[in-house]
């Protein structure tokens, strides 16, 4: 889910009022130790048993109003989604997810997604406890968590490789405890070298399991042979067969000839590479049509040919880099990608990449 805070509230009826068992904020443990009135979206919750949404209007109008509390020194949610838990025909809690950026940040399959959970909960709730119930089920779900982020940190490669006359680098932040961002190297024999990479639709785990998939099938795919194109092919036609969820992935597929400087590459609606020339100033690239993989049975690629000079850097990034934004919500963009790639050109590629982050 697309959400930076997240609670589950038990719910009183004889005093119509809610306990914040589990609050987290942007990975921050909220201290919340009281009962307190319910506001009117849960209990628009409680009252038809049904998910309920808003977006900034409406938690502006309840804020302002006095129906909607926000917690002391958090953040004013973009949407707020409450779904309820009910035991029997009683409804004893909520659970509620906020976007802190963005409005409508929830889809109906999120929605039906959170009740199901919910509902799940519901029941293994019915003869326990609420908040002794409920930690068991988080510490559950974090092991889990962990168990699923060091197997997806165990199939990235460990170590850039090296070869002669080249520099690679590579870092992958994730935005949660798993991600859709991959990459990988790929070595074509003594002479030539493989880069990919890709970035699936979504985050969550959800996303780590279809990365997982998508970076098996291409590196079985690329095992048989040196057509770029061609593989990315093949992986869309097992990826339609196997994407019941219907997402997507992007992938930037290149292959590097180690002796000429010669770099290939074929992108399927992923963000074009970045080249510099020697003296820093960038160089053009032709970028043409492309689409993702995993939705269409036919789908356009985009296939380019540049020539890296001795001195010359080349970067493959998603974007999360150039989206990254501020406080004040600036993005980080590709300029200053371009400026801090110049700037920094005669540093070390690992250097260069967390300078960049």
């Amino acid at each position: 889910f697309d959400a930076q805070v997240v609670m589950i509230s038990q719910y009183d009826p004889l005093t119509n009022r809610v306990y914040h068992h589990y609050a987290i904020e942007r990975g921050r443990h909220l201290n919340l130790t009281t009962w307190n009135q319910i506001d009117s979206s849960r209990l628009q919750v409680v009252q038809t048993r049904r998910p309920f949404m808003i977006n900034p209007d409406e938690i502006n109008r309840l804020v302002g109003s006095g129906k909607m509390a926000v917690v002391p020194g958090t953040e004013l949610p973009k949407t707020w989604l409450g779904v309820p838990m009910i035991v029997g025909d009683q409804v004893v809690g909520i659970v509620s997810l906020q976007n802190l950026d963005k409005e409508n940040a929830f889809s109906e399959s999120d929605i039906n997604l959170l009740s199901a959970l919910t509902n799940s909960m519901s029941q293994s709730l019915e003869n326990a406890r609420l908040y002794n119930e409920t930690q068991r089920l988080l510490r559950l779900l974090e092991g889990e968590m962990e168990i699923a982020r060091q197997t997806q940190e165990s199939i990235l490669p460990l170590h850039p490789p090296k070869r002669p006359g080249y520099d690679f680098g590579s870092l992958v932040i994730s935005a949660r405890a798993v991600s859709g961002d991959f990459y990988d190297f790929i070595p074509f024999g003594r002479h030539k070298l493989g880069v990919v990479v890709g970035d699936v639709s979504d985050k969550g785990l959800h996303a780590a399991l279809f990365m997982a998939l998508t970076f098996s099938l291409l590196r079985a795919e690329a095992g048989r042979g040196e057509d770029l194109a061609g593989t990315l092919l093949n992986v869309n036609r097992y990826l339609l067969k196997m994407n019941a969820a219907s997402m997507f992935v992007t992938l930037l597929f290149a292959v590097l000839d180690l002796r000429s400087g010669h770099l290939s590459y074929v992108r399927a609606g992923h963000l074009p590479p970045v080249l510099l020339a020697p003296d820093g100033q960038p160089l053009p690239i032709t970028v043409d049509e492309s689409q993702p993989l995993g939705l269409y049975p036919e789908i356009h690629l985009d296939r380019q040919q540049v020539a890296l000079a001795p001195g010359g850097l080349a970067l493959l990034f998603s974007d999360g880099l150039n989206e990254a934004a501020d406080a004040q919500g600036h993005e980080f963009g590709l300029e200053r990608i371009r400026q801090q790639l110049a700037a920094h050109r005669e540093a070390r590629a690992q250097m260069i990449c967390e300078y960049l982050w």
